[in-house]
């Protein structure tokens, strides 16, 4: 027997917040609130002794924003097993020893946790859109290129070296990434900055949870700032590169070893004790440290599990039955090669059989518009809700129209009624390579007249002409496939058929489930993580990123401009190091996270982002139209809330803007470095049938 041990979620997410005091636990589900615990890290329970997940326990009792930690856990999977099970401590367990071929058994006494986090934004590649996607040209510029010392680029790495803590040892279960906290290693910090400087990137705690050992991950507490001193300074004068800045974001990988008090070698007691065993992880982890979500409840137009799961399908072979090659058979090996990889996907494409469920595939995606009428004003910005969200019979989206299957009886007025529909809808969506498109010419349309293309959203590039324009955002190519099928009647209404759809398995389940709360798109340069997350090049199995096998401490790697080689330096391809993820985010995060809001976009010519008529006496005048950026991820526009004493309840008031007065400019930017920490949350403050959506403040 061979057993595979997993540490899910493959990715995790831990958020910055400025209270040193108390935190909470991300989380690991779509649309969830976070996870109650105590300073210890141990969950707290509602009165149906389920984790607790109020919709007020952002703050701590001084107003301070709780940090979210990430939650890890160890799951074991035996021969044949997909679906796995979290690991007890002082559970049995047969393990086999590869080395000698002896099957082992024993108990679990303890778990050791490793972590290596690090920020590496200040010494990579500016931020310049699309450019650098697929490759940095030998010119581009650098962050902080004034500063041309290989060694004195290193100290721009905020590395504070890995750590270690394990569940049995009370006095090593807690370990911190803080300045002059890791005496092992060599370390790298800024000097002190301004308004805010940066002594540490977080903590590692190790828990135990009804009798699991875990690990949680806390990031920083939200500090950024510059090393520029004198009249003017700090400022900020760009949405993603900032010489002289530091921010305390981060990311890196998670890995654990086992070990095992062994009773048995080869199901019998050795006549000499044998000795206790340590037993790695097979499968390790990564965690991401971002900034807050400010409306958790609320989806984003396509999540990060959205984009990681398309990239999983078309390029990692991960579901053979929706994309793969024909015949598409579950059971169908999966490419063990870099040859079978290729030669799959030169061969594989969609299943024209595949039928998603209507429940579970497409609703969760057509009701997301109608969530952005808590985050934005549709009035006010585009005179009327764009996307016609009315509830009941009538509304283009009524669920109960809109999951009707067609049958062998129906009424063909009704089919054909039902089916235009649903065309009407896809029809609208903006398709591959209509990223800079604005309007769709659809023949469902009652006018004939083109119509606005969706997402009406801004797209990785509606900035300039320096890498090509990208102007609109449009969905994922699995989410169209999924949608298209539906269009045309290939789907299921689990509900009407009585059927269950496919649970995922707990660990799937948290894989996906913490990525649908982090944002999938647009990418300029993005929320948590930027355009790097859908490269198949770093991932060494299906979610799992590529970890690079030599990662020397005080000594990570560079970019190849900085080291004056194109010789792989920094290939994607040879496995990521800490920092490696977030280095392509707006530098400091608060700068574009403020920017990020609303986007005037010239949309006279699909392949220019900008012209210049008065230069060439192009007797086109520009169209310029405001599109949004990622409302959910960025509320802008938000219903205050009061508490009525008499129903004793919180109720909606008129909408504010979400940030207050801070402007979407630079200025506005260094506002945002300190002010984030004072923006409220908006969360349902209705009932889950009846949802009502509005911002609290901490009471202070």
């Amino acid at each position: 027997m061979s057993t595979l041990f997993k540490i899910h979620p493959a990715i995790g997410i831990a958020r910055l917040g400025n209270s040193p005091t108390e935190f909470c636990i991300s989380p690991e589900a779509l649309g969830e609130l976070p996870i109650a615990c105590d300073d210890a890290g141990n969950i707290l329970t509602d009165p149906q002794h389920e984790e607790h997940r109020p919709n007020h326990d952002f703050w701590d009792k001084e107003g301070r924003i709780k940090r979210q930690a990430a939650r890890f856990r160890i799951y074991a999977y035996g021969d044949g097993d997909s679906a796995g099970q979290e690991l007890c401590m002082g559970q049995e367990l047969e393990v086999l020893k590869q080395k000698t071929g002896q099957l082992l058994t024993g108990t679990l006494v303890d778990i050791t946790w490793s972590a290596y986090i690090a920020n590496k934004k200040a010494t990579w590649y500016q931020f310049q859109e699309t450019n650098g996607e697929h490759g940095y040209a030998p010119d581009h510029p650098l962050r902080n290129a004034e500063m041309t010392d290989v060694d004195l680029r290193q100290n721009l790495i905020i590395d504070p070296g890995p750590q270690s803590v394990s569940n049995q040892d009370p006095g090593q279960r807690h370990a911190t990434f803080a300045k002059d906290g890791n005496p092992g290693y060599a370390q790298s910090f800024p000097p002190p900055l301004q308004p805010n400087s940066i002594s540490t990137l977080g903590e590692l705690l190790a828990v135990e949870q009804d009798g699991h050992g875990r690990l949680l991950v806390l990031g920083g507490y939200g500090n950024s700032g510059s090393v520029e001193k004198g009249l003017g300074q700090p400022h900020i004068s760009s949405f993603a590169n900032n010489d002289g800045w530091f921010d305390d974001t981060s990311d890196g990988y998670v890995t654990a070893t086992l070990h095992l008090k062994v009773s048995k070698v080869n199901g019998k007691v050795p006549a000499i004790p044998y000795q206790d065993q340590v037993i790695p992880v097979d499968e390790s982890a990564w965690v991401i440290v971002g900034y807050p979500r400010y409306a958790p409840e609320l989806q984003d137009m396509i999540t990060l599990d959205d984009a990681i799961y398309d990239v999983m399908l078309r390029e990692l072979a991960y579901n053979n039955t929706l994309y793969g090659v024909p015949p598409f058979d579950s059971a169908k090996k999966p490419p063990q090669t870099s040859a079978e990889l290729k030669l799959w996907r030169e061969q594989a494409c969609w299943n024209p059989q595949y039928y998603p469920y209507f429940w579970r595939d497409i609703w969760p995606i057509l009701q997301r518009p109608e969530n952005y009428q808590w985050v934005l004003d549709f009035d006010s910005f585009t005179g009327g809700d764009p996307h016609n969200t009315t509830a009941g019979e009538g509304g283009n989206f009524d669920p109960d129209l809109l999951s009707k299957t067609p049958y062998h009886d129906q009424d063909p007025v009704e089919r054909d009624y039902l089916r235009q529909r649903r065309r009407l809808i896809y029809g609208v969506l903006r398709q591959q390579g209509e990223e800079n498109q604005y309007t769709r010419a659809i023949t469902q349309s009652l006018s004939n007249q083109p119509i606005i293309g969706m997402p009406d959203l801004c797209g990785d590039n509606p900035l300039n002409n320096l890498a090509p324009p990208s102007k609109f955002l449009r969905l994922t190519d699995t989410m169209l496939f999924m949608l298209k099928q539906w269009a045309e009647g290939k789907f299921i209404n689990e509900r009407q058929e009585g059927l269950s759809a496919t649970a995922l398995s707990e660990g799937v389940a948290l894989d996906r489930g913490v990525l649908s709360n982090l944002l999938g798109g647009a990418f300029c340069p993005g929320g948590e993580v930027s355009w790097v997350i859908r490269n198949p090049a770093i991932y060494a199995k299906p979610y799992r990123i590529r970890q690079r096998a030599v990662i020397t401490p005080g000594a990570l790697r560079l970019s190849a401009n900085e080291l004056g080689t194109v010789d792989g330096a920094y290939d994607i391809a040879q496995g990521m190091e800490p920092g490696d993820l977030t280095k392509y985010d707006a530098l400091p995060w608060q700068a574009d996270f403020n920017e990020c809001s609303t986007q005037d976009i010239d949309i006279t010519y699909e392949d220019w982002n900008v012209i210049y008529p008065a230069s060439t006496g192009d007797p086109v005048a520009p169209v310029i139209q405001s599109i949004f950026w990622w409302p959910t991820h960025r509320p802008m526009i938000v219903y205050a809330t009061k508490w009525n004493e008499q129903t004793e309840q919180r109720e909606l008031t008129g909408q504010v803007p979400w940030s207050g007065n801070i402007p979407q400019s630079h200025a506005g930017d260094f506002q945002m470095v300190t002010a984030w920490a004072e923006l409220g949350f908006v969360v349902n403050i209705g009932s889950d049938a009846n949802p009502s959506f509005g911002q609290i403040k901490p009471v202070k």
